[in-house]
């Protein structure tokens, strides 16, 4: 891939909170079978190869997780219930079993440093020109008996409409190169996450924080990681902020910020 600039004019930022597998030597496997380790429950599959590839084509920051999502879930908030999971699939997990003590510093260790470094270098870009937060994920395609048919899914907040017409505009220059799109599908976009964090601390007019997911049926499969790759980055390439997304009114703005969204 050629290297292109960031696109929007907007200062372009990539994370990627579930790009591992490992779990540090000191942790054994946390008790896990490697198997629960290297499936969805342990990671998402196909995301850093993605967000890898949208970073090395607009030459940008990308800001990826160390450790399975089972040590500290980067896109949980610090005091969300499964922060750090002790159970999955109903089964417990033995190297999670924490008291508070021992919770405070899994947290210190392994999960404060990447959202303190990454919510700096957004911070500072949304402070600059303003920041496009594109935060990737995988998915797997079915979950509770529900099969997820979409290839794409695009998290937002719906009261944000930067963020809205942004997705819709990704959508459509998506949808025209073959993949199935829905927005705030399989997850809403404004439920606890770091995007969701980020919103409350940054105005409306210079961050814009959406997630990216990816059906894990085409992206845990090489081929199909280039595919969805090929085709974000080819969208991103061709999409005009200025010319696609309706600015907010001040009012509707300063509303917006006033509501922490």
């Amino acid at each position: 891939m050629t290297r292109s600039a960031p696109p929007h004019g907007l200062q372009l930022l990539v994370t990627c909170e579930h790009a591992s597998p490992a779990v540090p030597k000191e942790l054994a496997d946390l008790g896990l079978p490697r198997a629960v380790l290297l499936s969805h429950r342990g990671f998402d599959p196909g995301a850093l190869g993605i967000a890898e590839a949208i970073a090395r084509t607009f030459a940008v920051p990308l800001h990826r997780g160390q450790w399975s999502r089972l040590v500290a879930d980067l896109n949980r908030s610090e005091d969300h219930a499964r922060v750090v999971a002790k159970r999955v699939d109903g089964r417990l997990v033995p190297g999670n079993q924490l008291d508070a003590a021992a919770l405070a510093q899994r947290l210190s260790t392994y999960w404060r440093p990447f959202r303190q470094q990454a919510e700096a270098a957004i911070a500072a870009a949304a402070r600059s020109t303003g920041v496009l937060h594109l935060s990737v994920h995988s998915f797997t395609p079915q979950l509770g008996g529900v099969e997820r048919r979409n290839d794409i899914g695009l998290l937002c907040d719906p009261q944000r409409p930067l963020e809205v017409a942004f997705c819709d505009a990704l959508k459509t220059e998506l949808v025209a190169r073959g993949l199935s799109v829905r927005r705030n599908f399989p997850y809403f976009g404004n439920t606890d996450g770091f995007t969701t964090h980020l919103r409350a601390r940054l105005p409306v007019r210079s961050y814009l924080g959406i997630e990216i997911e990816c059906n894990q049926r085409l992206v845990a499969k090489a081929a199909g990681e280039r595919k969805v790759a090929s085709a974000l980055v080819a969208a991103l390439q061709t999409l005009d902020l200025a010319a696609s997304v309706p600015v907010p009114t001040q009012r509707a703005a300063r509303r917006s910020e006033r509501s922490g969204r």
